[in-house]
């Protein structure tokens, strides 16, 4: 099994960290006739644009069938990521300009077409977030991270608790939790309010850096892609690598 399946996270790790995942993979394989050991890794790993194409490139598909269902799981995933960055933007600007609390949470559930919890329920969790930050116990930080993989339902909890904890606490109130933070977005973009960056610049940080971050998740995703073919057809390691170099600079 891969050394990388633990953490690995195709939107944090870099291009070229996607394509050793897939080269240690040709390792693993070899030059064996089947693909049993794949069969494990996809029991093991966590990325689920990842695990989506260990379960569809080496069962005997097309390449064209594999490419199709692998876009459709790029779509999904990319969707996801971008509803993600959406819920942390509105925090992070309804922080800057003291954005009234009830206003954030009915700007953070029209994000679903079915809300993933109710505003009660929201309002009460993240009342009692606010409970625990004066004199926080160990192991409650993962209360106060912020991440793409959270569900839906704590993300907005948790992100409306920010917008409450600025208002009880001014922004600077932030601060300390910051290194409880897991996503980069949230962490900078919050940051940035907390040193005083003028709104208009925050959200125009935010929307070009999700740009830029989802983008390169596509050409990842599209790279894995053709590198799981590759190992399919049997590629030798050297003509996987060259997979890998046509996506890199």
């Amino acid at each position: 099994m891969s050394e990388l399946q633990n953490d690995f996270d195709i939107l944090e790790l870099p291009l070229e960290g996607v394509a050793a995942y897939w080269l240690s993979l040709k390792k693993l394989v070899g030059s064996k006739r089947n693909f049993k050991a794949l069969e494990e890794e996809a029991r093991y790993t966590t990325e689920p644009f990842v695990r989506h194409l260990l379960d569809i490139g080496f069962c005997g598909y097309s390449d064209e069938r594999v490419r199709l269902l692998a876009h459709a799981k790029m779509e999904t995933q990319l969707s996801e990521y971008a509803r993600r960055f959406n819920l942390m933007r509105i925090a992070i600007l309804d922080v800057a300009t003291g954005e009234n609390p009830h206003r954030t949470l009915a700007k953070l559930l029209a994000q679903f077409p079915v809300p993933p919890i109710t505003e009660d329920k929201a309002k009460a969790l993240s009342q009692e977030l606010l409970k625990l930050v004066p004199e926080h116990q160990a192991g409650q930080e993962r209360f106060f991270d912020v991440g793409h993989k959270s569900q839906d339902d704590k993300l907005i909890v948790t992100l409306l608790f920010y917008v409450l904890l600025s208002r009880h606490e001014s922004k600077t109130g932030c601060q300390p939790l910051l290194s409880y933070v897991s996503s980069r977005y949230f962490r900078e973009g919050l940051s940035m309010v907390i040193d005083g960056f003028d709104a208009p610049f925050v959200r125009k940080w935010l929307k070009e850096h999700k740009s830029v971050v989802l983008a390169e998740t596509q050409k990842k995703m599209l790279m894995s892609t053709e590198m799981s073919i590759a190992i399919a057809m049997r590629l030798e390691y050297d003509d996987v690598f060259k997979v890998a170099r046509s996506y890199m600079r």
